[in-house]
């Protein structure tokens, strides 16, 4: 049986929209982001590790973002005295836990290459708020007014994926690779998909890798993400055991 840890620094900047669920019945739609890393972080952990046994092998993901204030534009769709429709400005903020946990088997060894098909659940926790003023006005009568907002809503989503990962040798060493990585998958959320690329580096005690990651997720209905991307360059040290 071998194990390696990694930790790792994803500079993943995060946009989408979000819905949050008025006190009148109504919804309110906010844009998130795009959140700066280096502009709006405020904490963030990342830790991989994985254990094989011959072909197969588990692995584990566990990533916590937490951004601070970010302007953004609000539609609002409100019932009772409310228009229908109202548009607006205020400030969200985002913090999320993703983790995810999963198993592979090798299905093709190469000479400079392997595959393995993976399948997995990843699970993300998303905490949001909204600060945000319309300008509205009241059913019938035309009269203007600027309500309020302050609001702060929670989703947990599942969604299970299916994909493969891959090492491509650029010499005949083995020590510089590509290291590469596919999934899509569905649940919570209505699609969701990640890809990650780069180049890595191996040594004795392990690899450094450099990187690049998307994640993206789409839900639907009254959910509180709506859309959600995860972007950026990602660097990381493997230590094998």
């Amino acid at each position: 049986m071998q194990f390696a840890l990694t930790p790792y620094l994803w500079l993943a900047n995060a946009s989408g929209s979000l819905r949050f669920s008025l006190p009148d019945g109504g919804e309110a739609d906010a844009s998130t982001g795009p959140y700066n890393y280096l502009q709006h972080l405020r904490f963030a952990a990342m830790l991989q590790g994985e254990a094989r046994k011959g072909d197969w092998s588990i692995f584990v993901d566990a990533i916590y973002l937490n951004f601070g204030r970010h302007s953004t534009t609000v539609q609002t769709r409100g019932s009772g005295n409310l228009e229908r429709e109202s548009e607006g400005s205020g400030e969200t903020s985002f913090k999320g836990t993703l983790i995810q946990l999963g198993g592979g088997r090798t299905i093709a060894v190469l000479p400079r290459a392997t595959f393995d098909a993976i399948a997995g659940v990843r699970y993300l926790g998303v905490s949001s708020s909204l600060d945000a003023s319309v300008n509205a006005s009241l059913g019938g009568s035309g009269a203007g007014f600027n309500p309020t907002f302050h609001m702060s809503q929670r989703q947990d989503i599942y969604d299970g994926f299916v994909g493969v990962r891959a090492r491509v040798s650029l010499t005949g060493d083995g020590r510089w690779y590509l290291p590469f990585y596919l999934d899509v998958g569905t649940g919570t959320s209505d699609v969701t998909w990640q890809a990650i690329a780069g180049v890595g580096y191996a040594m004795k005690w392990g690899d450094i890798t450099l990187s690049y990651r998307y994640l993206a997720l789409y839900g639907s209905g009254d959910q509180l993400v709506q859309t959600l991307r995860l972007n950026g360059p990602a660097l990381s040290a493997t230590f094998r055991f």
